[in-house]
């Protein structure tokens, strides 16, 4: 019994799809290599060594203590101003600072005063100013 050409054809379309399919990902893998390659001596140009061992940055520049210490106060002084409560009219007093809660507590008039905190209504009195 003999293949038609309809069997051979087949097995060609199907052989052809295997070997396109494994050319693509070669071809594929090899492109993602040199990328990665070209990328990794553009990063080497720029001071960055990146290996298997890990990652190091070459600067041209040395930081002494003083240098270090100003750099983590900088960065301490960053944070504490983004986390400050700025109110957006500066021309009022102090009190503009404290918190909701002990700016009620704290009220000039000394009677006692009540407020809702999470549902529950607490008491205070102006008697510990």
């Amino acid at each position: 019994m003999m293949a038609s050409w309809i069997d051979v054809l087949s097995f060609l379309t199907v052989t052809s799809l295997f070997v396109g399919t494994i050319f693509g990902v070669v071809f594929v893998t090899k492109r993602l290599s040199a990328a990665a390659q070209h990328t990794k001596e553009s990063l080497q140009h720029k001071g960055i060594s990146i290996s298997d061992k890990g990652m190091s940055i070459k600067t041209s520049k040395r930081f002494d203590r003083e240098n270090y210490v100003d750099a983590t106060q900088r960065g301490v002084i960053k944070v504490l101003d983004a986390s400050n409560f700025h109110p957006s009219n500066t021309s009022d007093s102090q009190q503009n600072f404290k918190s909701k809660s002990s700016s009620n507590l704290l009220s000039a008039d000394g009677a006692a005063h009540s407020e809702k905190i999470f549902g529950i209504r607490r008491s205070h009195s102006g008697a510990s100013k």
